[in-house]
């Protein structure tokens, strides 16, 4: 029997509220809460006797919420920025950006041979490991209001060219589980339309922003949020279509109307649906997970949040050190981009589904969960650990130019 739709949706923001309020009385991260939530009263939540905690069903209404809220998030985080401010620091972007991956990428390399020895499987866990979770990562820098902040530029850089690893790691992947799925022509054609599609917006932003900025001079407000937000959702399809996920086709849109002089009217507009929605999308994503599978893989997720943990911080230090940065906003960067997401779990099933190790679900959602409560805890404290007595802070190459 379907579940009724609006209990069911009413349902889960009983519980996100329930989540909203014990993280703000904690003055704690929602994140975490919000998917232990979402894992308890989900399709998988534990039944004690004959009391049932499978309150909430997954259904489409919260998927579409979720996927809004991620557009959202993204899409906010490109407001705070511009694409003027990426384009003029593109080259040192470009350096720390494609070192902070291809280490990552590496070290999940490493972890998959010390855990299932063979390679396929490496190559599954180096995805695991390697990409960083855009919607964990925006929703800290809006809490911890760092949106702004100049290394957060850095930030967005490596979300960008995660995006862009995404297509060529997803297209080798395939061809690798699936036999004559990889093809290299499709592949180098796929990497040409989506590096072009990137840079365009970024050099052009502000030609695309002056067009829109026309375009945007609305005194109705209801008007105005209206084709906003059809513009967001229209951005994600194309991004799709090319390839590219929504989430960083709604960054590169806000990076280009964060040009516009409607800046501060469209982020008036979209907070509220920002903060509303991304709850949802977290809640949603506990929802997915199924905390049974867990006892089997518990010594092998820790053992990778620990390797992941140091791993990230050398790599975040030594990407800030390679963009200019250094002091607390590289201890910024370093401990801000740990968590990861749904991707990883995605992969990991995949994986399982193509006949690969059938623990690789289970570790990919341990190892995200425990990521999702450390986080948030390591970019609140950067401060503490910048000051920590023996810390060796590297020097850039050239002085900083922001304060």
């Amino acid at each position: 029997m379907a579940p009724d739709v609006i209990l069911n949706t009413g349902l889960a923001f009983v519980f996100i509220t329930l989540a909203s309020l014990l993280a703000a009385r904690l003055n704690f991260s929602s994140i975490p809460l919000l998917i232990l939530l979402g894992m308890l009263v989900g399709p998988y939540g534990p039944v004690i006797g004959t009391v049932s905690l499978q309150l909430i069903t997954s259904t489409e209404s919260i998927e579409l919420l979720s996927r809004l809220g991620v557009l959202l998030l993204l899409f906010y985080l490109g407001l705070e920025f511009s694409a003027g401010k990426l384009a003029k620091a593109g080259k040192n972007m470009f350096k720390g950006g494609t070192v902070y991956v291809l280490l990552n990428f590496l070290r999940g390399l490493g972890i998959g041979w010390l855990f299932f020895n063979s390679w396929t499987e490496a190559l599954v866990v180096a995805g695991i490991t390697g990409i960083s979770s855009s919607a964990i990562i925006t929703k800290l820098l809006v809490d911890l209001k760092r949106a702004a902040n100049p290394e957060t530029e850095l930030i967005l850089g490596i979300m960008v060219f995660e995006d862009v690893f995404i297509a060529v790691y997803l297209s080798v992947l395939s061809g690798i589980l699936v036999p004559g799925g990889f093809n290299i022509g499709k592949l180098l054609l796929n990497i040409l339309v989506i590096l072009a599609f990137i840079l365009s917006l970024i050099v052009f932003g502000k030609r695309i922003s002056g067009f829109l900025g026309k375009l945007f001079k609305i005194k109705s407000n209801e008007a105005f949020s209206v084709i906003i937000f059809t513009l967001l959702l229209m951005m994600g399809v194309l991004a799709e279509k090319l390839h590219i996920t929504e989430a960083i086709g709604a960054l590169l849109l806000g990076l280009i109307l964060a040009e516009t002089t409607h800046n501060h009217r469209i982020l008036t507009s979209i907070t509220p649906m920002r903060d509303l929605f991304g709850a949802v999308f977290f809640f949603s994503f506990g929802m997915a997970i199924d905390y049974r599978t867990f006892p089997d893989v518990v010594v092998m997720s820790g053992i990778a949040v620990l390797i992941t943990v140091a791993g990230n911080i050398i790599n975040g230090f030594i990407a800030s050190w390679l963009a200019g940065y250094k002091k607390r906003r590289a201890t910024n960067v370093a401990f801000t981009i740990m968590a990861r997401g749904e991707f990883s779990i995605i992969i990991a099933g995949l994986a399982a589904s193509a006949g690969l190790n059938p623990q690789l679900p289970a570790f990919a959602a341990l190892y995200v969960l425990a990521l999702a409560f450390i986080s948030p805890v390591l970019a609140k404290n950067t401060a503490f650990f910048y000051n920590l007595p023996g810390i060796i802070h590297l020097k850039t190459p050239k002085p900083e130019t922001t304060p």
